[in-house]
């Protein structure tokens, strides 16, 4: 499992004649995924900003068989995923650790049901296959949403129970791959979108929702919980209405269970998946910065062609990271993890 690189550039330039970032503080990751029809080159770029500490975690994760051997390889995925702390690092680094090996024992014991023959799901609630609904692996839809909120509730509990006294909490956003069936799901306003190209024009399609207070269902569901909105904030402190952790919220609505997105990837239009949290995305819109990665791609290609070298897809990662911390004078945590899909 890879998971990234933590400090190597913790005092880095960002070049001549650029601001300085004093104190930086620098997460990194590069992986290559055979995913069949195609490959995936997955890179991670995170800097702490202005921010006393680095807040953000991700992981990448080629495969989950590590994670459980006995799992079908029907039954593995591709993990990636940005988790987002808030109000400390806790939550986001014991799910960083704890999300993979939860989401794989979940499809492990599903396997298991089916094998047996049981219709039962992994959650409490039971799920009825249906054939319309097959999907990546022989799973149906429905089993896979199961699969996701099981594991998201387990890693959930784990905190409340592993760590008590953790006051924080993170969002997330996670993508499943199994060849071109993909599962985006997301807590809080952590988000992702593809860049799909068609009649050379590249569309900018969002994979994730947002859960703030200002969404209807989210505002019933914490009135309902007995919670409150205060200035924006649920009972006034947090600004997001799904995460994990936050312990002393959940009883007031505040929920672990995340919004889950299918996309079928065609591989001769999709040009790449961008993930990343809420400091990245709220200082631009998200054309502008599937465009932004689009022309930084491009460039880098030619520049590795004129100093021939290996394409890197890390810069073009680190690139938006520092378009955001210098062009736009973000002060918060950014973190960019760039899926970008290359036909074989």
């Amino acid at each position: 499992m890879l998971v990234g690189k933590r400090g190597a550039d913790a005092t880095a330039s960002l070049g001549v004649g650029e601001p300085q970032l004093k104190r930086r503080q620098v997460e990194t990751g590069n992986c290559v995924v055979d995913c069949g029809a195609y490959r995936l080159l997955a890179s991670c770029y995170g800097d702490k900003g202005m921010r006393k500490q680095m807040e953000d975690e991700h992981v990448i994760v080629p495969s989950l068989l590590p994670f459980q051997p006995a799992l079908s390889p029907a039954y593995d995925f591709a993990l990636f995923a940005v988790f987002d702390g808030h109000g400390g690092r806790q939550s986001a680094a014991f799910v960083k650790e704890a999300f993979p090996s939860e989401l794989a024992a979940q499809l492990l014991l599903l396997q298991q049901e089916k094998e047996n023959g049981s219709s039962s799901t992994v959650s409490e609630e039971k799920a009825v296959a249906t054939a319309s609904a097959a999907s990546a692996g022989g799973l149906t839809d429905r089993e896979m949403k199961q699969v996701i909120y099981g594991a998201c509730r387990k890693v959930d509990a784990r905190i409340a129970t592993e760590i008590p006294s953790c006051r924080d909490g993170c969002t997330a956003v996670v993508a499943l791959f199994h060849g071109q069936q993909v599962y985006v799901a997301c807590l809080g306003d952590s988000a992702a979108y593809l860049a799909r190209r068609k009649d050379r024009t590249l569309h900018c399609i969002p994979l994730t929702e947002v859960h703030r207070h200002w969404v209807i269902e989210e505002k019933e569901r914490i009135a309902r919980m007995g919670g409150t909105i205060e200035n924006g904030r649920v009972n006034g402190s947090l600004e997001v209405t799904r995460s994990f952790g936050d312990i002393s919220l959940k009883r007031y609505g505040v929920s672990c269970v995340p919004t889950v997105k299918k996309f079928t990837l065609d591989p001769a239009l999709d040009e790449f998946v961008l993930m990343g949290c809420d400091g990245f995305w709220n200082c631009w819109t998200a054309s502008e910065a599937l465009n932004l990665a689009s022309e930084a791609w491009e460039k880098e290609i030619r520049s590795s062609k004129v100093h021939s070298r290996p394409v890197d897809p890390q810069n073009v990662s680190k690139q938006l990271v520092e378009h955001v911390l210098i062009d736009k004078k973000s002060q918060d945590n950014i973190t960019v993890l760039l899926l970008k899909i290359s036909r074989k």
